[in-house]
Parts: C-alpha cells; sequence; structure tokens
C-alpha cells in the first residue's frame, strides 16, 4: 500500500457572475511556493504583516457601512446559488 502525502488540494470558486475560478490550497501554516506545485511554511515576519493587514481590512470594512455588508451577502449567496447549479 502507498501513502500519498498531499499538501495541495486544487478548489473551485465561483462567483456571483457564475464565472469559476480553479486554485491551489495549502494547508494551515503553509503558502503556495513560486513554482505553483509545492506549499511552503509562512515565515513568522510574513504571519506579523499578515496580522497588520486584516486589522487594516477590518477597519476599512467597518467604515465601508452597513450597505457594503447588505451586498457582500446578496452578491455570496448568489454564488452559492451558482455552485449549487454547478454540482460543486
Amino acid at each position: 500500500m502507498s501513502e500519498e502525502i498531499v499538501e495541495a488540494k486544487r478548489i473551485v470558486k465561483v462567483n456571483s457572475k457564475g464565472q469559476k475560478t480553479k486554485r491551489i490550497k495549502c494547508r494551515k501554516g503553509f503558502k503556495l511556493a513560486p513554482n505553483k506545485k509545492t506549499c511552503v511554511p509562512i515565515t513568522g515576519s510574513e504571519k506579523a504583516t499578515k496580522r497588520k493587514a486584516i486589522k487594516k481590512a477590518i477597519r476599512t470594512k467597518k467604515a465601508a457601512g452597513s450597505g457594503a455588508r447588505k451586498r457582500t451577502t446578496r452578491k455570496r449567496l448568489k454564488a452559492m446559488k451558482k455552485r449549487k447549479s454547478y454540482n460543486l
């Protein structure tokens, strides 16, 4: 019996317009290497930078207001319907 280590898995995303996007997703704590085939660990400085970026994104989203949240929810639900119609 041969065991394979699955580092990255392919996922298909669908947006609210129904356009499919294929990409590779790595497990937690890893990122896609430049060769687009393997996953490499994320460094500490990258994690720190990402934490700062996430805080800034949260502030920006709050500033956008409730209308932006409603629009996002509407588009997400529409995308989920498209996903369901594609049997994904």
